[in-house]
């Protein structure tokens, strides 16, 4: 018997429509493959999070030019990108985006869009829940990734409950994925 994952805050119940636990990377390449235009969004708590050697704000960087995706920060994030001069980031509130992010003819800050398919982390959990729930329900022709540390349910694909040293690994199999390095 195969044993599904349960939100890192218990609370949070989605129904019978939960993520797909990503235990490796390998499990987005079909969707990595069929996107055509991809956001990365960033929360505040990516600013005290370590990744490597530096943090996951060098990590969102990384990731954004590997898999050539817009950014945009919510929470205050943006200052670290404005202080590496990282111009493919954007801010805006959380819950401004999830509304936004429902309309499939949003073009997004930049005036590029629309985007078919989310990467998510770094908002606490409890908002990046809310966000994605929005997502999930009315935002259908978004795919969305939540790659923190913690099982977002309302995402198609979420890490399970995970060890830090184990999620690392699994971030660096996602920059390779995406055509980026180590």
């Amino acid at each position: 018997m195969v044993m599904k994952p349960v939100p890192w805050q218990t609370g949070e119940i989605c129904g019978p429509n939960a993520a797909k636990a990503m235990k490796s990377a390998d499990v987005l390449k079909r969707d990595l493959k069929n996107c055509k235009k991809r956001l990365l969004i960033v929360g505040s708590d990516a600013l005290t999070e370590k990744h490597g050697k530096g943090d996951m704000i060098d990590y969102a960087i990384a990731l954004s030019k590997a898999g050539n995706m817009d950014i945009i920060a919510t929470g205050g994030a943006i200052k670290a990108f404005v202080e590496r001069s990282y111009e493919r980031a954007k801010t805006m509130g959380a819950m401004e985006l999830a509304y936004r992010l429902q309309h499939e003819d949003w073009v997004g800050p930049f005036g590029k869009g629309p985007y078919d398919m989310i990467m998510i982390y770094g908002i606490p959990y409890y908002m990046q829940w809310t966000l994605l729930s929005a997502v999930m329900n009315f935002g259908t022709h978004i795919t969305a990734i939540a790659i923190g540390r913690y099982f977002q349910p309302h995402a198609k694909w979420s890490f399970p409950n995970m060890k830090e040293k184990q999620y690392h690994t699994i971030l660096d199999e996602i920059l390779e994925l995406v055509g980026g390095g180590k």
